[in-house]
């Protein structure tokens, strides 16, 4: 089946059934794509303190 055919079989349908049509192809879409979003991991520690830290440690300087 083509996507023009169920397009045009779509517009026939009810509001209800239209928003339940959507729902169950964005759950099989995402499913299919295995989509996770993610929020962007956050640094361990800043440039600044792990150039104070290798000064400190490695250099053994007193900032």
């Amino acid at each position: 089946m083509k996507a023009e055919e169920v397009y045009n079989i779509a517009i026939h349908l009810s509001e209800m059934e239209l928003e339940r049509l959507y729902a169950l192809l964005k759950k099989r879409i995402c499913k299919k794509q295995n989509i996770v979003f993610k929020s962007p991991k956050k640094l361990l520690i800043t440039d600044e303190e792990a150039r104070r830290y290798l000064l400190k440690t490695v250099f053994k300087m007193d900032i």
